[in-house]
């Protein structure tokens, strides 16, 4: 692959709107929006590999319409789940890694009663609320930070609910939280 071509990922207008949020509060070296990291994925010669059914419909859309998806097992949550500013030293294990990588102050991320459950938005997900063969009910995220991509949006979430329905027989609900609406009961 052309050496340009990641040049070309990082100058695309998406990209630098996600990079240019990112600069906007504390983040891990290297931290960069999940959409970012799939499309480098996507065209490197490591390929892009099946996770679950669920992961891999959201990984479609993610590269679909632009936007940086995730998803949590929802059974797995202490508490509340926020989108918050951190203090830092929330408890967080990376997907396979047995090293506590707590948060760092400034740092915005998801969290529960018991630590971090996913970081820098949704850069990186953690071990103990990943979605495993046995999750039942799933929290998927996406993070809109241009307010001028909200349609895109809106479909995105309409093809995950289409194909969540369509191959793994759920129907998904569907919620918008903003400013205006920044809270939901699940």
């Amino acid at each position: 692959m052309p050496r340009n071509f990641l040049r070309k990922i990082s100058e695309n207008e998406v990209i630098r709107t996600y990079r240019q949020a990112y600069q906007k509060f504390k983040t891990k070296k290297g931290a960069r929006s999940s959409i970012e990291a799939l499309l480098k994925r996507s065209t490197s010669d490591r390929p892009v590999t099946t996770i679950s059914p669920l992961v891999d419909i959201y990984n479609a859309a993610s590269l679909r319409f632009g936007l940086p998806c995730g998803a949590e097992d929802l059974d797995t949550f202490v508490g509340n789940l926020q989108l918050t500013v951190t203090e830092g030293g929330d408890e967080f294990y990376l997907i396979g890694d047995e090293t506590n990588n707590p948060t760092l102050p400034g740092e915005v991320c998801y969290k529960d009663d018991k630590g971090a459950v996913c970081r820098c938005f949704n850069w990186r997900d953690g071990e103990r609320t990943m979605i495993t063969d046995e999750t039942k009910n799933a929290f998927l995220v996406m993070e809109l930070v241009n307010s001028d991509r909200v349609e895109d949006l809106e479909n995105a979430l309409d093809f995950i609910s289409q194909h969540a329905e369509k191959f793994l027989g759920v129907v998904p609900e569907k919620y918008l939280l903003d400013c205006d609406r920044p809270a939901i009961a699940l």
